[in-house]
């Protein structure tokens, strides 16, 4: 990988740049055609899936099991047995080669309901997901970075770890406008404003990454009014 790399998030300063993409952050990869796609949310990795995103995908935690052990019966005894669970994309089950499942808690905080407003009545609490992943599908795992911390970091900071991981010493960074404190992110389904809980989560993570890589240079491009 070269040294100067080009990272997209999903913020508005997104549509300042539209030349050659290294790491595009969910949805934005969609757009983008990077060489990396980086998702470390379960719901919109499992949407990329079923889209059939033909790039490299770098999935957070993502350790899905094989066809040969149906999710029938498997399922049930992971979970309490007071939730349920939904197949998030039947229609790929003949094409897959494994499965992934994903369980939300018994309550969703306000940055859930926030989130995921726009499909309430499907991801909810006491629910499982299980995901199909076809053959076609070109993921690769990384870590959580710091589990200890007890915090899972925002796609964007994992696009940064791994771009630094990997020779980065020159990086521009579009859509991130939470450092600005511009809140919106653009998905497919529409833009949505975060609170100021979660502007301070993605910024505490962005704030980390620069201070542990003093000798690489991140360059936070905004979007001017």
């Amino acid at each position: 990988m070269s040294s100067e790399v080009v990272i997209v998030g999903n913020g508005p300063s997104k549509d300042m740049y539209t030349g050659a993409v290294d790491y595009a952050c969910n949805l934005a990869g969609m757009v983008y055609e990077p060489k990396y796609l980086c998702s470390s949310d379960p719901w919109l990795q499992y949407d990329i899936i079923r889209q059939e995103y033909k790039g490299i995908c770098l999935f957070v935690d993502f350790d899905p099991l094989p066809i040969e052990l149906p999710p029938e019966g498997f399922i049930e005894g992971q979970i309490p047995p007071d939730y349920d669970y939904v197949i998030h994309n039947p229609e790929q089950r003949e094409s897959a080669v494994s499965w992934h499942f994903y369980s939300t808690g018994d309550t969703m905080n306000e940055h859930w309901n926030k989130h995921m407003s726009v499909k309430k009545g499907y991801w909810r609490p006491k629910r499982a997901y299980v995901c199909f992943v076809p053959s076609e599908m070109n993921i690769h795992n990384i870590e959580n970075i710091e589990p200890e911390r007890g915090q899972l970091a925002p796609s964007g900071a994992y696009a940064l770890y791994h771009a630094i991981q990997n020779g980065a010493k020159e990086i521009d960074a579009y859509g991130f406008d939470s450092i600005a404190g511009d809140m919106y992110t653009v998905t497919q389904y529409d833009e949505q404003s975060h609170t100021d809980l979660q502007r301070d989560h993605f910024l505490q993570w962005y704030k980390r990454i620069s201070e542990m890589n003093e000798e690489v240079n991140i360059t936070w491009h905004m979007k001017k009014d």
